[in-house]
């Protein structure tokens, strides 16, 4: 093994390292996110308070049907430029409100 290949995998495994740091930071962060969602609502719940939806109503008109989910997705997406997972959400968030 020469000197630049122990550099190399010295590199690499800083790299790693660090990804593996990065990785379990993003997941105490993603909890963290959820615990503060979850008292969020349960603060809004307790006041009885509703947040405002923000679909817009064709957004709303084409998520009712259950056969348009994917184009109330993708419609709201285009609407607000927010990412899938959140869009996807908030149109199953605002379809199971309206089914009950």
């Amino acid at each position: 093994m020469t000197v630049t290949d122990g550099v190399i995998y010295a590199c690499l495994f800083t790299i790693v390292l660090i990804t593996f740091s990065l990785q379990s930071s993003i997941r105490r962060l993603e909890k963290k996110m959820k615990r503060m969602d979850l008292s969020l609502s349960l603060l809004l719940n307790r006041m009885e308070l509703e947040v405002p939806s923000q679909l817009s109503d064709r957004v709303k008109q084409i998520a009712l049907d259950p056969y348009r989910k994917l184009e109330a997705i993708k419609l709201y997406r285009e609407e607000t430029g927010i990412g899938l997972r959140e869009a996807k959400e908030a149109i199953e968030e605002f379809i199971e409100r309206n089914l009950l």
